[in-house]
């Protein structure tokens, strides 16, 4: 069921414009995707459920979409070059936690690569998808834990924005304010290029200067978590060698030592 009202954008702008809303969906990323192939998409057009029954977050994981905890949400982009996925991956999680600082107040941060962390568990996750036709484009897919608890015997590192002390949480107003801030920071980026975003991104982050363990597609490295760079590649120290790392699955060592 389409359901656009409360959504549509309060203010001027391009993220939005062209927005479905739906009560169930397979994936948003996929409804998205399946529009680029029939049709000419806007930049900024978005799909919204308020669940999914086939959610994805990197490495192929499925994503807990359950219906009325949360929002999730694609929007499309054209970014000028296909190498960009890792910035935008970056953008897209300053741009989250911009709108759930401003909505709900709440001190959050970011775990990298785009992970959003309350109170060292995950609240939201980012997947960013990318191709080459029909023009160069980019869906940034969102999934954001609004409402209720989760079962921590089941997923012991999640955590909803009610449950780490938000308040009267409107859905809507959390996406106007995203798309805002999506917007903002995409504008931003395009006119001064990757290091407004790395700078913001520094600003919110909790990895660095930690320990961790990066969990690559073909290997583990192990630690310190020193910097990321221009390419938004986390820069892990092991001794005198200095290792970028451009995707893999981050565990930062807890107080009692353990890794989560």
């Amino acid at each position: 069921m389409t359901m656009n009202y409360g959504f549509m954008r309060e203010e001027q702008g391009w993220i939005g414009q062209d927005i479905t809303v739906l009560d169930t969906v397979g994936s948003t990323s996929e409804l998205l995707r399946k529009r680029l192939t029939e049709e000419n998409v806007p930049s900024g057009a978005a799909v919204l459920a308020l669940e999914q029954t086939r959610g994805r977050g990197r490495s192929g994981r499925n994503w807990l979409s359950s219906k009325g905890q949360g929002l999730y949400a694609s929007i499309l982009l054209y970014p000028p070059r296909i190498q960009h996925g890792g910035v935008l991956s970056l953008l897209a999680a300053v741009a989250l936690s911009d709108a759930v600082r401003e909505v709900t107040g709440l001190a959050v941060g970011l775990k990298w690569p785009n992970d959003g962390v309350l109170h060292q568990r995950k609240y939201a996750g980012i997947l960013v998808e990318a191709g080459i036709a029909p023009l160069l484009w980019a869906i940034v897919g969102m999934g954001i834990n609004v409402y209720g608890r989760i079962d921590e015997s089941q997923y012991p590192h999640a955590i909803t924005l009610e449950e780490a002390g938000a308040e009267n949480v409107r859905l809507e107003s959390l996406w106007q304010s995203l798309a805002h801030h999506l917007e903002v920071r995409y504008e931003r980026w395009l006119l001064e290029g990757n290091p407004s975003v790395i700078e913001a991104w520094r600003n919110y982050a909790l990895t660095l200067g930690k320990s961790v363990v990066v969990q690559g597609p073909s290997e583990t490295i192990t630690g310190m978590a020193e910097n990321i760079d221009e390419q938004g590649r986390l820069l892990v120290r092991q001794g005198s060698l200095v290792i970028p790392v451009s995707s893999g699955e981050v565990s930062v060592r807890a107080s009692d030592g353990s890794y989560a």
